[in-house]
C-alpha cells in the first residue's frame, strides 16, 4: 500500500533520514519506534509531503507521490494526525469536525461521517458545541482523530497519539486506534508508548539516528532483548 524505498530527506542542508525503507501493507497496524530525535517525525513528514525527499521514492497503491503536496496527498487518502493536534481552539468541536471533510469523497459523506464522529467519540458529543481550546487533552486528541476521520482515510497516520495523556486516557487512545483499524482503515503509528503500541501493531520499524534498523512482527520487537532493554526500561 505504501513503500519508502532509500529515502533520505531533512532540512536545509542538515540530512535526517539516511536511506528509509519501510512499507506498510493494506490492513495493517505498523508501529515506528525510536528514540527522540531518531527521526520518526521527519518520515512521517517526508510520507506527508511536508518535506521532499533529497533522494528515494515514496509509492502508495503503486504511484509514486514523494513529488506532491500535502493537498495532494490527503486527495489520495492519506490523513495524518500530527503531535501537536493542531485544532483551531477558538473554533467548537463541531467546526473543527467540519474542517476534517476537505476531499470531494469526504464532503459527499460529511453529515454521515459526522454523526459516525459522534457515535464513536460520545464526548465530543457531549461537548459538541464547545470550543475546542477549553477542553482537556485528552478530548482535544479525540477531536483531533476524529476530524482525520472526517476527512475519509484510507491509511491514517498518527504522530504520538498519546503525548501528554493520563494514563487511563492513553488507554482509551489505543482502545479507539483499534476501533478504527477493525473498521478497514489502515494505521501507520509513531508512539513513544512502545509496548502498548507493540502489542496493537502486526509489525513494527526501530529507527535510530535517522535509519531502520529492525523491522519484526510487533511481538518480535516485544521479545527482542535489545528493544526491551532500549525502550521497555527493563
Amino acid at each position: 500500500m505504501l513503500e519508502l524505498e532509500g529515502v533520505h530527506a531533512g532540512y536545509d542542508e542538515i540530512e535526517v533520514l539516511h536511506g528509509v525503507d519501510l512499507h506498510v501493507d493494506e490492513g495493517e497496524i505498523v508501529a515506528l519506534i525510536g528514540s527522540n530525535g531518531a527521526g520518526k517525525t521527519t518520515t512521517m513528514r517526508t510520507i506527508g509531503g511536508i518535506l521532499s525527499p533529497t533522494k528515494g521514492t515514496i509509492t502508495y497503491k503503486g504511484e509514486p507521490i514523494h513529488r506532491l503536496g500535502p493537498h495532494e496527498i490527503v486527495e489520495r487518502g492519506i490523513v495524518q494526525v500530527p503531535e501537536d493536534r493542531d485544532l483551531f481552539t477558538n473554533m467548537s468541536v463541531i467546526e473543527n469536525l467540519l474542517l476534517g471533510a476537505q476531499t470531494e469523497e469526504a464532503r459527499e459523506k460529511r453529515d454521515e461521517n459526522l454523526q459516525r464522529m459522534l457515535e464513536l467519540f460520545p464526548r465530543l458529543e457531549e461537548r459538541k458545541s464547545q470550543r475546542a481550546g477549553t477542553m482537556s487533552g485528552g478530548e482535544q486528541q479525540m477531536l483531533t482523530l476524529a476530524r482525520a476521520l472526517m476527512g475519509e482515510p484510507d491509511l491514517l497516520i498518527l504522530d504520538e497519539p498519546s503525548i501528554g495523556l493520563a494514563p487511563h486516557l492513553v488507554q482509551e487512545v489505543f482502545d479507539v486506534v483499534e476501533q478504527i483499524h477493525e473498521q478497514g482503515i489502515t494505521v501507520l503509528m509513531v508512539e513513544q508508548n512502545v509496548q502498548q503500541t507493540l502489542q496493537v501493531a502486526d509489525r513494527g520499524y526501530v529507527m535510530e539516528n535517522g535509519r531502520i534498523t529492525l523491522a519484526e512482527t510487533g511481538d518480535a520487537l516485544l521479545e527482542d532483548e535489545g528493544v526491551v532493554e532500549a525502550y521497555l526500561g527493563v
